[in-house]
């Protein structure tokens, strides 16, 4: 349980519940057609797949890849296209929602097209978890420039 539910009051407790649920739908609804309804709990996240994101944050860690941040919006939806190709994620994937009831959205991705709806659906940072769960990418604006993280198991 997140601390800061233990400290909340039940009117606060419900009010951030109807926030979550309404972020929650707003996403489901951008994502569209590349839902398959089903996703993944906080609790069903693989652990080095949490360990990989905080890894990710470091300013010790260098990006896999990276894109000047001045490129038009299809060259950033190509680029974000070809890195999960180049990694394998493709098909039935799990996209980082940000909202803390359903964290990871599974999607059907695909071969090309789809990166423009997922970025108008979920907030930066952009983040794809394998169906298998085994692989990982993210991506994520920094000065200067769009970088591309990927991990595996």
């Amino acid at each position: 349980m997140d601390p800061r539910e233990t400290r909340e009051s039940p009117a606060r407790r419900r009010l951030r519940e109807h926030r979550e649920r309404a972020s929650l739908a707003a996403v489901e609804a951008a994502l569209g057609e590349l839902r398959t309804g089903r996703g993944l709990s906080a609790d069903e996240e693989p652990g080095w797949a949490r360990a990989a994101i905080e890894r990710a944050w470091s300013i010790h860690t260098e990006p896999d890849a990276l894109l000047p941040d001045d490129s038009p919006p299809e060259v950033l939806d190509a680029w974000i296209e070809a890195r999960l190709a180049e990694h394998g994620i493709g098909g039935d994937v799990y996209v980082a929602s940000h909202v803390r009831p359903r964290p990871w959205l599974e999607c059907r991705l695909p071969a090309t097209g789809w990166a423009e709806r997922v970025r108008g659906a979920v907030e930066e940072p952009w983040m794809f978890l394998s169906g298998p769960l085994d692989r990982l990418l993210i991506v994520s604006e920094s000065e200067y420039h769009f970088e591309c993280h990927a991990a595996s198991v």
